[in-house]
């Protein structure tokens, strides 16, 4: 039962906050935390890749072994063995392995690319006392593409996959441990499972909220081999983690492999733009431990219900209700087309542009309740903590700041248009002497325009996202979050100043710039 946890892709938690992870999943029957590397797992033959203070040492790891241990709790290293590995092939000292150029994916044809996985897993055997390891080798989109075209031409694409698969186990053999890897193939050619040796254990990810999961899980069953099941909290590329999705897909995934004779589930976490923070994941990963430790199909009712006095002591129900609304306006953006909800790309998301216009349509019939859902999560925050001294407040701190990010995607989108509207209204009335032109900028840009308030709204944000990241991780790979905040922040900031100009010298020339000439969406046919 245990929590697979991505630390390449942007923040690399703290050794401290590791051993957060371990004693809370632990109390909630958690065993197994499988922490996921690309390039962020130190190694003494390969010295050039793992970014210095962003990366494990073998002292991390020992330490976090040892406190783990203590909650009899495993750490199982993955290290992505076959594709995924971009950051070790851009170094040209390893360009040579790669399938296509400084790509992504080791070439099957290269001697060189077993020594390094052998080398690699020689030293995690060494440091990781777990009786598995975890290869990857998922995701391998350009075998076939580089050096193994020919070879892909001769005995096809599946079969150099497993030929591969079946090299790199028996070149971490030798270290006694039993191999995991994710399950890609039984997607589309199950019966290439065969040809795998039969101690590997198959880990097929499915993410979706599907009524059912028995294709993906019996194929490993029908090959012999043992499997473990793995959902996922729906956190990547997200403001907040989409629990609508996550937890019908944990419950039935779950619910499937236990019926099918799965031996574990890996829930999964992967923070695929960089922006991810671990205390919003809780939810999502108690759920999970619930579901793992329960017969059958874990009831959503009873965990909501029972979430905010079990995880924060919060016997008001204000904590369950907050995470409720959080949902709530989840939903709201799914169905009306948004598919991965409030996600990051759309808090990023100039609203003037040609993308941000068309999404504007879609958002702005129900900008209200989005806004109303996610303030009340903040306010039933606020009222839970007033009531009574609250446990877990890092992730309580984390829930307003998702919160917070998706009303501020209502807001950027709703004071948008506002600004559009009030351009339009005084472009109309700009040659009347005395109009209200004047006052229509003033509300565009001034010391409360609503420039100035998309400005602000970053600017505080980012301050909160940069205390909730260092709470969690190192200060590796913040700046590259934290520069998207600076970039929108100059964003209103100049066109602020652009208003400003353009208010000061209207009582003076009587006329404005046509909306498109300033980077104005067009309204009311201006």
């Amino acid at each position: 039962r245990g929590l697979d946890d991505a630390l390449p892709r942007g923040p690399v938690p703290t050794l401290d906050f590791q051993k957060r992870q371990i004693r809370t999943l632990a109390a909630y029957k958690l065993n197994i935390y499988s922490p996921y590397f690309e390039h962020t797992l130190q190694y003494s033959a390969s010295p050039l890749v793992a970014p210095p203070g962003g990366s494990m040492s073998p002292a991390d790891v020992a330490e976090l072994v040892r406190y783990a241990t203590q909650y009899h709790f495993t750490i199982v290293p993955e290290q992505e063995a076959f594709g995924h590995l971009h950051h070790v092939l851009k170094y040209e000292q390893y360009s040579d392995l790669a399938e296509t150029p400084h790509g992504h994916v080791l070439s099957p044809v290269q001697p060189g690319s077993l020594a390094l996985i052998k080398s690699w897993f020689t030293q995690i055997a060494q440091e990781f006392p777990s009786p598995w390891v975890h290869i990857g080798a998922d995701e391998t989109n350009e075998l076939g593409k580089g050096q193994t075209q020919d070879l892909v031409s001769q005995r096809g694409l599946d079969q150099v996959y497993v030929d591969f698969l079946r090299q790199v186990h028996d070149a971490i053999q030798p270290t006694g441990k039993r191999i995991l890897f994710w399950g890609d193939l039984a997607w589309h050619n199950p019966g290439l499972l065969s040809g795998l040796p039969k101690d590997m254990i198959g880990v097929p990810w499915v993410y979706d909220a599907k009524p059912d999961f028995d294709k993906y899980i019996e194929p490993f069953n029908q090959a012999g081999m043992e499997v473990w099941v793995a959902p996922g909290v729906n956190n990547w590329r997200r403001v907040y983690p989409d629990s609508n999705i996550a937890f019908v897909n944990i419950q039935h995934f779950v619910r499937d492999g236990q019926r099918l004779g799965a031996k574990g589930m890996l829930n999964t976490v992967w923070n695929d733009d960089g922006e991810g923070i671990f205390d919003e994941d809780w939810y999502g990963a108690l759920f999970g431990a619930a579901a793992a430790w329960q017969s059958g199909e874990s009831s959503i009712p009873q965990f909501q219900e029972n979430y905010g006095s079990v995880f924060h002591g919060d016997f008001s129900g204000k904590i369950s209700k907050a995470q409720a609304e959080i949902m709530a306006a989840q939903k709201l953006l799914t169905d009306n087309s948004f598919r991965f909800g409030a996600s990051n790309a759309l808090f990023w998301e100039d609203p003037w542009s040609r993308e941000g216009q068309q999404d504007s349509t879609k958002l702005l019939p129900i900008v209200r309740d989005l806004r109303l859902h996610a303030e009340n999560a903040i306010m039933l925050v606020d009222e839970a903590r007033a009531t009574a001294p609250l446990r877990e407040e890092e992730a309580l701190d984390a829930l307003v700041l998702g919160a917070r990010r998706i009303d501020f995607i209502g807001m950027k989108f709703q004071f948008a248009d506002d600004m559009a509207h009030a351009y339009a209204d005084a472009y109309s009335q700009a040659t009347i002497p005395h109009s209200r032109a004047f006052g229509d900028l003033v509300e565009i840009s001034n010391a409360n325009g609503r420039c100035q308030d998309l400005r602000d709204g970053y600017t505080l944000i980012r301050e909160l996202f940069s205390q909730a990241w260092l709470r969690d991780n190192r200060p590796y790979w913040l700046q590259n979050v934290l520069a998207q905040y600076d970039m929108a922040i100059q964003l209103w900031t100049a066109r602020a100043r652009q208003f400003d100009a353009l208010r000061a010298q209207l009582p003076t020339t009587h006329t404005l710039p046509k909306a498109e000439e300033i980077g104005v969406p067009v309204v009311n046919g201006d």
